[in-house]
């Protein structure tokens, strides 16, 4: 049961941890001006450690049915000494090699050992005061013990585990040497008031920036288009008046072509509108501080940078097939050209070049003897 609930907590961590990459990079980006990937990893790390936390705790529920909760229904155990006194008992009667088998020693040693990344991760990445960590630790343990009492609040018909107040000393424990291992482990994790003082240095476009961005530019086209199509569907219902009703083979094939629409147009509008305001950067660029350059930018230059690409791949794919299978062939012939050349193919195609959205522009040369 353990084994599947390791394999479990890490399944379910790393999926987290890749659902929200895209949303880390862009806070990453925002705060620190750069992207850090051993903070993304300890922060993965705490995506996994949290579903251990949820796994170890709260699962495997038993089965319900039958007499179960007249037969096995928990209680709590309010006494913080029963361990101590259990532990002395144990010593007494059997030996203190014995005590080292006993399960009871076991269950303690393994609650405090479950919150000792809590400590160290929490302490490491939030780099929140000791404190802070500490006192952290010991909420969420009573956060738990909350949990278990009340049958996970009241999900459950009856509570199967036992809330134990040992369990808050053994889990604030834990908390406490993670936070001592975070103070005696190296750090190999760049600390905020660093990545803060770096904020605004500009630095080179490296072809893994240029494809952060153009990941990011995807994100965002993808969630204009959800939006736009649940806009479009919702439109479609009110104006029709069908909302609730079962839809005819005609106001099935409408409604698809109305959130298709809706769609296509919310993807266009975030693929061209950056191009018309500020720096003529989309949405992703300017997330990852990348910008045109070059003398020769201009307005027109820009939209055909976000033409190329960006608004052409939705709208190959909104035309329909043949056409749509044209759209991804296009995105990925964009990322293969990106590796060797961070301009890639919409920079080249608008004749613009590709800079840090902090770096200052070169002053124009200065003409002599008035314009010529």
């Amino acid at each position: 049961m353990i084994k599947e609930q390791v394999a479990g907590s890490v399944a379910v961590g790393l999926v987290v941890a890749a659902v929200m990459f895209l949303p880390l990079v862009v806070w990453q980006y925002r705060r620190f001006g750069r992207f850090d990937a051993l903070r993304v990893l300890w922060t993965a790390a705490g995506f996994v450690y949290a579903a251990a936390l949820v796994a170890f705790t709260v699962f495997p529920l038993p089965d319900f049915s039958g007499d179960y909760c007249a037969l096995h229904a928990t209680h709590p155990l309010w006494d913080p000494l029963r361990f101590p006194r259990a532990a002395l008992q144990i010593l007494h009667q059997k030996g203190p090699v014995a005590l080292a088998g006993e399960p009871v020693v076991w269950e303690v040693a393994m609650n405090m050992v479950l919150f000792v990344p809590f400590g160290l991760i929490v302490r490491r990445v939030l780099e929140w005061p000791r404190g802070l960590v500490i006192a952290a630790g010991l909420g969420t343990s009573v956060l738990i013990e909350l949990t278990q009492m009340t049958g996970n609040w009241g999900l459950a018909p009856c509570s199967y585990r036992f809330a134990d107040t040992t369990d808050l000393i053994t889990n604030s424990t834990g908390t406490l040497l993670g936070v001592v291992l975070e103070a005696l482990t190296p750090r190999l994790l760049s600390t905020k008031s660093h990545l803060l003082t770096q904020r605004d240095r500009a630095r080179p476009v490296t072809a893994t920036r240029r494809l952060l961005g153009m990941a990011l530019d995807g994100w965002y086209l993808a969630m204009a288009a959800l939006t736009g199509g649940t806009l479009g569907s919702v439109v479609f219902s009110l104006s029709h008046g069908v909302a609730g009703q079962t839809l005819t083979e005609a106001q099935m094939l409408a409604l698809e072509h109305t959130i298709l629409t809706g769609a296509w147009v919310a993807a266009l509008v975030v693929a061209l509108l950056p191009a018309l305001v500020g720096t003529g950067a989309s949405l992703g660029q300017r997330t990852v501080y990348l910008r045109p350059r070059g003398p020769r930018r201009s307005r027109p230059r820009c939209l055909l940078r976000a033409t190329a690409v960006q608004a052409a791949v939705p709208t190959l794919m909104y035309t329909g097939f043949p056409q749509a299978v044209l759209g991804p062939l296009l995105a990925v012939i964009a990322i293969a050209w990106a590796v060797p050349d961070p301009r890639g193919l919409s920079y080249r195609v608008a004749g613009l070049g590709i800079g840090d959205a902090r770096e200052r522009d070169a002053p124009a040369p200065h003409r002599r003897g008035g314009a010529q």
